[in-house]
């Protein structure tokens, strides 16, 4: 199945918004509801989009996030599965990657303070220390989610951002049950919801909407498969010499209409950018461009090819267990 431009439309709407119902769709698409469910459920069912996901302001709770970048040395095949398993079984872990490059592997750490991340450093480092080259930790100071133009460059052009900044909104249980559900399946209904936290749906869609007005949670999008579309996942890791040029850096990624996140952080980069690109030509001629726009802004960078993503994790709970007690 080739997509066409109303499946490339579709795809594109939905990640605006993925709690728009076939209605609504059909209503901004101008089709009939009828086609829109039976092009929805053909590009799932075709595993185009793999699943919708919820964006929560994880610092708005207290979080904020650590990104370590890892160079093996001495490491067997046996030994590199050993050290990703192990990271794999940790709380807090929100994303853990195999990446090819300078670096061997990349994750983020969840974390309320620098204890948390000694807590799982330490441990870490003394049962694999003697097989790490090289590491770079990083404070991430602001994540901006950009919606997805690869297949369709529509009008509108989102950039869901969350800062550092730390807070202390408290969640009742009522709340993390409901942003547990959503978290990795955000077209879920309100019935479903209500079903299974055995509330009425109007109390369901209520706390939606408050835990929205509270910027709790930023959005509801979707996640592509980027192995199905062709796409290659890759990773930019930039040095700045000039802070205020990270702004103008991104909205330059932005405007390519291949990058869907961009980190700005404190530590040996100032911006991570991620890119999905057709082939390694494509992938030149935007960092050519980069090159030529920002040529006095940046000191350094360096390109990874993403290979595997071991765990992408979008609940904001403190823990496995937690979530699973709710």
């Amino acid at each position: 199945m080739d997509l066409d431009l109303l499946d490339k439309k579709i795809m594109y709407e939905l990640d605006l918004n993925a709690r728009s119902t076939s209605s609504q769709l059909a209503k901004k698409l101008h089709k009939n509801k009828e086609t829109i469910n039976f092009r929805l459920n053909r590009i799932i069912s075709k595993n185009y989009l793999k699943e919708f996901y919820t964006i929560f302001n994880t610092s708005k709770l207290g979080w904020y996030y650590n990104k370590v970048f890892l160079k093996f040395k001495n490491v067997t095949p046996k030994k590199e599965k050993e050290i990703f398993d192990y990271i794999t079984k940790q709380n807090h872990i929100a994303y853990l990657g195999d990446i090819e490059g300078y670096y061997d592997c990349i994750f983020l750490v969840m974390v309320k303070s620098s204890s948390n991340m000694i807590e799982f450093m330490n441990p870490f480092m003394e049962s694999f220390g003697k097989f790490i080259q090289e590491k770079e930790i990083h404070t991430v100071l602001a994540t901006h989610r950009l919606n997805e133009k690869f297949l369709f460059n529509g009008e509108e052009k989102k950039d869901f951002t969350y800062p550092v900044q730390l807070e202390n909104y408290k969640l009742d249980a009522v709340e993390k049950k409901i942003l547990n559900i959503i978290s990795n399946n955000a077209r879920i209904p309100l019935v479903e919801i209500a079903k299974q936290t055995g509330l009425d749906h109007k109390v369901v869609k209520y706390r939606l909407k408050k835990l929205e007005k509270d910027d709790v949670i930023k959005a509801y999008v979707s996640a592509p498969n980027f192995d199905k579309l062709g796409l290659q996942f890759t990773q930019i890791n930039i040095s700045l010499n000039d802070p205020s040029s990270a702004k103008p850096i991104i909205n330059f990624f932005d405007s390519t209409n291949k990058c869907l996140f961009a980190l700005e952080l404190l530590g040996k980069y100032d911006l991570t950018i991620e890119l999905h690109v057709e082939n390694n030509e494509e992938l030149k001629q935007i960092i050519d461009s980069f090159r030529s726009k920002f040529v006095n802004k940046y000191n350094d960078y360096d390109v990874s090819i993403v290979n595997k993503e071991h765990i992408v994790i979008w609940s904001p709970f403190e823990s496995k267990k937690e979530t699973e007690s709710l």
